[in-house]
C-alpha cells in the first residue's frame, strides 16, 4: 500500500513538473539563483580584497597625520589626541628606537624591525583588548631624517560588518528566490490562461462533430495569432474531412454500379442457363471488371497525389512529351475510328518534360479521351515549347465548358453532363487526375474557349521542360477515365 502511494505521488510530481508553468518558474528561479550566487561570490571576494586595502589606507593616513604634525621628525613629537584601534595607534621609530608612541603602546618595544614584513598580524600586543590586530610599518622622511611610523589597528569591526553582510545574503537570497518564484508563477499562469482556454476549446472540437471555431481575441499578440492559426487549421481539417467523406461516398457509389451490373448479368444467366449467351455474359462481366479496375487505378493515383508520393518521382525524370502524345493519339484514333468518333490530329515538336512516362500517358490520355467524348467531328492535339515550359493543347469542337463551371470540372467526381457521361463510361476523375498531376510536377492546367467563331473547348497544360535526356522506353498507354 505504501509503495503504491509513493508511486502515485511520484507520478503526480512528474506530471506537475511536466507543465510549462512549473518548468518556466523553475528555470527562472534557477537562473536568478545562479546570478545571485555569482554576485555573492564576487561581493565576498571584493570585500576580502578591500580588507587589505582598508588596512594599508588606515596606516598611510595615520603616517601622513604624524608627518604633518611633526615636519622635522624631531622630538618632542606630537601625536593625534584621539587615537583608537579603529583609527590606528602609532609608534614612531628612528634607527630602530622608539621615539614616540600612543599611550597604549608606550611600554611596548619596537613593533617593527628592518627585515620584518610590512604587514603583520599580532593579537598579543593588546591581548584581551582587541581581536584581529595588525601591525603596519610606513616609511617616512623629512630631509635627511628618516624613520618609520608603525600603526597598530584592528579590523574586528570591519570583519563584523562583513559577517553581517554574509548573513544578510544568506537570509535575503532564499527569500528573494521565493519572491521571484512566486511572481514568475503568477505571471506565467496569467500568460498561459488564454492558451489553456484555447486548449479546452480545441478539446471540445475533438469531442463534438460539426463546424467549430475557437474565439479569436482582438489583440495581435502570440495568443491572437495562435487562435487564428488554430481556426485556419480547423477550417482545413473540416474541409479535408468533407472532401474525404464525399470522396468515399462517390467512390463507393461508382463501384456499386459495375458490381450491380456484374451481379445482374450472372443472376439472369444462372436463372436461364440453357438460353444464356455465355460469351456475351463473359464479355459484359469483363467490361464491367475493366471499368472497376480503371476506377481503382484512378483512385490510387489520386491517393498517392494526396499523400505527396507522386511529386517525389519528379527528380531526374525526363519523358518525351511528343512521343507520348503520338502514342496516345494513335491508340485513341484507332478506337475512335472503330466507333465512328471524331478525327484526331497531332502537331508536335520534340520536348522532354519532368514527369514519368506512366503519369504523362495518363495526363495526355485523359485530356484526349475527354475531348473525344464531347467532340462533334474533330480533336486537335498540339505540343509546343514556350520558354522553360512545354505546352500541350487539346482542342475539340464540342459544346464547350460554361465559364461558371470551368473551376469545377477539375474536382473529383464532377460531371457537367451527368447522364451522357454515365452512358459513355466516365467516372468524373479524368480531369481531377490531370489537375493533381500538373500540381505535383509544378505545372498548370486551364480550360478556355476554342476561339472566335468556333465552338468547343481547349485545354492547355504547361509542364516544366527537363534538360535530362529522355530514356528509350516502351509506352504502355492505359485508357483514360
Amino acid at each position: 500500500m505504501n509503495a503504491r502511494l509513493v508511486k502515485r505521488l511520484v507520478s503526480r510530481a512528474r506530471g506537475l513538473f511536466g507543465t510549462v508553468r512549473v518548468r518556466v518558474t523553475f528555470t527562472a528561479v534557477l537562473a536568478v539563483g545562479c546570478a545571485l550566487a555569482v554576485s555573492a561570490g564576487i561581493i565576498e571576494v571584493s570585500l576580502t580584497r578591500e580588507r587589505q586595502h582598508v588596512l594599508l589606507a588606515t596606516a598611510e593616513e595615520q603616517a601622513r597625520v604624524v608627518v604633518a604634525m611633526n615636519p622635522e621628525l624631531a622630538p618632542p613629537f606630537q601625536l593625534p589626541a584621539s587615537q583608537t584601534l579603529e583609527s590606528g595607534l602609532v609608534q614612531v621609530l628612528h634607527f630602530g628606537r622608539v621615539v614616540a608612541a600612543s599611550r597604549p603602546l608606550r611600554s611596548k618595544p619596537p613593533l617593527w624591525l628592518p627585515g620584518d614584513p610590512q604587514v603583520q598580524t599580532n593579537d598579543y600586543i593588546l591581548a584581551g583588548q582587541a581581536r584581529d590586530v595588525h601591525v603596519v610599518s610606513i616609511p617616512v622622511s623629512s630631509g635627511k631624517v628618516r624613520g618609520y611610523v608603525v600603526v597598530v589597528t584592528s579590523l574586528d569591526q570591519y570583519d563584523k560588518s562583513l559577517v553581517y553582510i554574509q548573513r544578510l545574503m544568506e537570509i535575503g537570497m532564499p527569500a528573494l528566490l521565493v519572491v521571484v518564484g512566486l511572481i514568475c508563477w503568477l505571471i506565467v499562469g496569467r500568460a498561459l490562461r488564454p492558451i489553456e482556454a484555447l486548449r479546452a476549446e480545441v478539446a471540445e472540437v475533438a469531442a463534438v462533430s460539426g463546424a467549430h471555431r475557437v474565439p479569436e481575441p482582438a489583440t495581435d499578440d502570440e495568443v491572437g495569432r495562435l487562435a487564428r492559426t488554430l481556426n485556419s487549421m480547423l477550417e482545413r481539417l473540416e474541409s479535408s474531412a468533407k472532401r474525404e467523406r464525399r470522396f468515399v461516398s462517390d467512390a463507393s457509389h461508382e463501384l456499386r454500379s459495375p458490381i450491380a451490373n456484374i451481379r445482374t448479368e450472372i443472376e439472369v444467366a444462372l436463372h436461364h442457363p440453357d438460353r444464356a449467351e455465355w460469351s456475351k455474359v463473359a464479355s459484359e462481366v469483363l467490361a464491367q471488371d475493366e471499368r472497376m479496375a480503371h476506377l481503382v487505378e484512378s483512385l490510387l493515383i489520386l491517393a498517392r497525389s494526396d499523400e505527396g508520393g507522386i511529386a517525389a518521382e519528379a527528380a531526374s525524370t525526363a519523358t518525351d512529351l511528343s512521343a507520348v502524345a503520338e502514342a496516345v493519339v494513335s491508340a485513341a484514333s484507332a478506337e475512335s475510328a472503330r466507333a465512328g468518333g471524331p478525327r484526331i490530329t497531332l502537331h508536335s515538336v520534340p520536348v522532354n518534360v519532368r514527369m514519368p512516362a506512366v503519369y504523362l500517358e495518363r495526363l495526355v490520355g485523359n485530356l484526349v479521351y475527354n475531348a473525344c467524348r464531347y467532340a462533334q467531328t474533330s480533336v486537335d492535339v498540339k505540343v509546343a515549347v514556350d520558354g522553360s515550359f512545354a505546352v500541350l493543347e487539346v482542342r475539340d469542337d464540342g459544346p464547350g465548358v460554361p465559364a461558371n463551371e470551368r473551376g469545377r470540372i477539375f474536382e473529383r467526381f464532377v460531371r457537367l453532363d451527368e447522364a451522357r457521361d454515365r452512358v459513355q463510361g466516365g467516372f468524373g476523375l479524368g480531369l481531377a487526375i490531370v489537375a493533381d498531376l500538373c500540381k505535383a510536377f509544378e505545372g498548370s492546367v486551364n480550360v478556355g474557349d476554342a476561339g472566335p467563331g468556333r465552338s468547343g473547348a481547349v485545354f492547355t497544360v504547361r509542364i516544366p521542360v527537363s534538360r535530362v535526356p529522355a530514356p528509350e522506353a516502351q509506352l504502355g498507354f492505359v485508357s483514360a477515365l
